[in-house]
This record gives C-alpha cells, structure tokens and sequence, in this order.
C-alpha cells in the first residue's frame, strides 16, 4: 500500500511539473529573445534620457509617486554616468510574468544589476501611476554573497545561543523563587498549642516505714503459726487498703 501511494505521488508530481513547464512554454510572449531585445532597447533609451529636464518641465504635472521615480532615475543616471557593456542576462519566467536581469557595465566602472519586468501580454510592467517596473540592484560577486551569507549565518546562530542562555538563566533564577516563596511562608503567623502539663511527678516512698511495716507483719504471721522463728518468711508485696 505504501508503494503505491508513493508511486502515486511521484506521477502526480511529474504531472505538475510537466503541467508548468508547458504553461511556461505555452506563452509566446516570453520568448526570451524578444525579451532580452526590449530590455536592451529600454536600457538604451534609459540612459539617453534627460530626467532633469523632465522634470523641471513637468514637474506640475506629476503625482508624487511620479516625480519621487524621476527623482531617483536622475541620481542613478549621474552616479552610473551612461551604459558602458552587458555582461551577461538572466531570466526569471513564470505563467504571468516574465523578469529579465542583466548585468551591465557603467560608464564610472561599477558593475550593476538593472531588472526589467514583463506582464503575460509580453509587455513592460507599470503600476498604477504608470511608472515602468525597473529597477537597479547593486552587484555582488561570489566571494560578496558568501560573506553575507557568512555573517547570516553567524548572526542567527549568535541569536540562537543568546536565548538558549536567557532561557537557562530564567530556569537557574526558579530555585531563588521556591527559597523567596518558603522566606514568606517562614514569617506568616503561628499559633502556639500549649503542651500538655508534665505528669506529676511521683515522690519516692519511705523505704523505712516500708521496712518495719514488713518486720511487723512478718512477726505477725509467725505468732498466728505459732512458727518460733521467722526466717523462712518472705514479704513479696504490700497493698495498702
């Protein structure tokens, strides 16, 4: 039974794979050579641009959103000075949008990564104040991404242990609480039982009274038996009555 649920769900993922790759496929309008062309003729006319006399032309007529990416697009434009080669580009393609990320060279030698993003109709993707989805990453090399990853790596597992200590700390701190709550416990009010008086103590008999008392008794007993002598009489107990 476990085989072939297993086996089934390897189908069924095989199926879904092949179902996306053909949606993908399917779209003519991710054709990756026509995509990589337009973002090359974007990037052209992107560098050639006048932003600054954009917007001290029509600076009245945009919406904020508008004017604050004109804004950027000039200080970008200024800082990267023109388009001086591409390297190399990359595709990130969906079954409704499309994403195109070259790696340029600029004029001022840094090396960035511009973005470009296309809808399902194969056309440059705008929001709602009609401004282009395009963007500009700074690149990074291997030995870059390594070092970030590096230091991620380092700074969660320093998170890691910094709790693992709170959380020891926290659990030594419990045995402080249990002697504070027994300190409390030690002040509260006792009442005092009185203990039960001493059993009186009994006062020593008077062996001389008891003495001629059985010398007494023993004459007694040896005139009644009409005995001469008393040494074979033996007084074991007195009873007073």
């Amino acid at each position: 039974m476990k085989r072939k649920l297993m086996l089934f769900f390897c189908v069924l993922s095989c199926v879904l794979m092949v179902s996306g790759c053909s949606l993908v496929r399917g779209n003519k309008n991710f054709d990756k050579t026509n995509l990589e062309k337009q973002t090359d003729s974007f990037l052209t006319n992107w560098f050639a641009a006048d932003f600054e006399g954009t917007i001290s032309t029509y600076k009245d007529q945009m919406n904020d959103t508008t004017l604050a990416q004109y804004k950027l697009y000039a200080k970008q434009k200024a800082q990267y000075k023109g388009l001086k080669k591409k390297i190399k580009t990359e595709f990130t393609i969906t079954t409704d949008s499309a994403t195109v990320t070259e790696t340029i060279l600029c004029e001022n030698g840094e090396k960035v990564l511009a973005s470009l993003t296309f809808d399902k109709d194969g056309q440059i993707q705008t929001d709602d104040s009609g401004n282009y989805s395009f963007k500009f990453d700074e690149y990074k090399t291997l030995g870059q991404k390594m070092q970030k990853a590096g230091l991620n790596t380092i700074m969660s597992m320093s998170i890691v242990f910094l709790v693992l200590i709170f959380i020891s700390l926290l659990i030594s701190c419990f045995k402080f609480i249990g002697i504070i709550g027994k300190g409390k416990a030690d002040t509260a009010p006792q009442t005092t039982v009185s203990a039960p008086a001493a059993a009186a103590v009994s006062e020593p008999e008077d062996l001389v009274d008891d003495l001629e008392l059985v010398a007494v008794i023993t004459a007694a007993i040896a005139a009644a038996s009409e005995t001469e002598s008393a040494d074979g009489l033996v007084v074991r107990s007195i009873i007073r009555r």
